[in-house]
């Protein structure tokens, strides 16, 4: 008898349920029984990972831990879970009443499975996180490596503004200091000098489009929150002036956290990773962990891992391709992909419209794997992408 099977992967929605004829009463909840999700848990005792194994094993799945737990003879194990979102609600539930303090990562593991990221009101403006959001890209320098000295007057600066709004982007991020690979660093005061008359000439015909600070220097920030800007955003995640710490708290604001290995002029002599993605999770796991006591509220923290920024070619892909294991930080992801290098160095060109078009394949991607925040330089097509990508997902 012929073999008339066929076979294929899905990524299971409600609508894949519909199409194959089940009950349309009960699709809804049939979801979470075939949709799958994998958690890595770290530093668990033995009896810890022992019981969360035990915990698995009853409600239908597994957990993958240290051959030695068994035997006690390592100290501490990580563990891999992995079921489907209804398996993994059953374990979360289960470990509510275990001891050894498994209630409280029953309740983060609830907490990932409900994937809800905490809103950001911005005066009349909230950002939901219902859909991605598109950051215009406006540099005031002469040298950054894509556009560099094209805005480099008050006047051209605010006509690209204009231009960046129109075509759809829904913040517009300035800087006035060039954080590319091997750049040299800028004094606040010539940073100031260069983007404080641009946001007050903004500020003065646009008081609703919201904007974004790109700096690493405390005073530079506090001023151009003066100024009417909403967001400060680090590409050093307050590692160069620990004073923007102060800042963000004094003015509640949402802050951007950018990951780089070192500063622009070393940073690509350290990208000796293990683990490129694993390092960065714990970074900002750490860091948030410290802003968080230090008073910045957890729902004003964006985390970027900052493609280019002490990274091969290789390492970026790999963050790109693992970027939503960010999305157990319970943070907004930001990423900042645009005309950058690896995209320079895979296509082997300088042409910016070929680099624009590259960079939009990445955008949608990127939408995929539901990223909060896209960061580009052609607004325009990025956009173009978006709207496409709603007919995705």
């Amino acid at each position: 008898m012929e073999n008339n099977f066929k076979l294929k992967i899905l990524s299971c929605k409600e609508s894949d349920l519909k199409d194959i004829g089940l009950d349309k009463t009960y699709t809804h909840r049939a979801l979470d029984k075939h949709r799958f999700k994998t958690l890595k848990i770290y530093g668990l005792s033995c009896a810890q990972a022992n019981i969360i194994k035990q915990t698995a094993l009853s409600s239908g799945t597994d957990c993958a831990v240290h051959r030695e737990v068994i035997t006690g003879k390592v100290e501490t194990s990580d563990c891999i879970l992995s079921g489907s979102i209804d398996e993994l609600k059953k374990i979360s539930e289960k470990l509510k009443y275990q001891p050894l303090k498994l209630s409280v990562l029953a309740q983060d593991i609830k907490n990932l499975l409900a994937d809800n990221l905490s809103p950001i009101t911005i005066r009349d403006f909230v950002l939901n996180w219902e859909e991605p959001y598109i950051m215009g890209i406006l540099n005031i320098t002469p040298d950054s490596f894509s556009d560099g000295g094209l805005y480099n007057s008050p006047e051209n600066a605010v006509e690209h503004y204009k231009y960046l709004v129109e075509n759809g982007a829904n913040i517009v991020d300035i800087g006035g200091e060039s954080t590319r690979p091997f750049s040299e660093k800028v004094s606040p005061q010539e940073e100031q000098n260069r983007v404080l008359p641009v946001i007050a000439k903004i500020r003065e015909i646009d008081k609703k489009t919201i904007l974004s600070i790109d700096t690493r220097n405390a005073s530079t920030a506090k001023k151009a929150l003066e100024l009417g800007v909403d967001i400060i955003n680090d590409v050093s995640a307050t590692e160069w002036d620990s004073d923007i710490q102060k800042v963000a708290c004094e003015y509640n604001c949402p802050i951007i956290l950018g990951h780089a290995s070192a500063s622009p002029d070393i940073m690509q002599h350290h990208t000796d990773y293990k683990d490129v993605v694993e390092e960065i999770f714990n970074y900002f796991y750490q860091k948030i962990d410290f802003l968080t006591f230090l008073g910045i509220e957890k729902h004003n923290i964006i985390i970027d891992p900052g493609l280019g920024f002490g990274k091969t070619t290789q390492q970026n892909f790999e963050i790109i391709n693992r970027i939503e294991e960010f999305k157990t930080l319970g943070c907004p992801i930001l990423v900042g992909h645009s005309r950058k290098k690896f995209i320079r160095e895979t296509l082997e060109t300088e042409d910016l419209e070929e680099l624009d078009e590259a960079t939009a394949i990445l955008t949608q991607k990127l939408i995929e794997k539901k990223v909060n925040i896209i960061r580009v330089h052609n607004v325009k097509l990025n956009n173009i992408a978006k709207k496409l990508s709603k007919s995705f997902f």
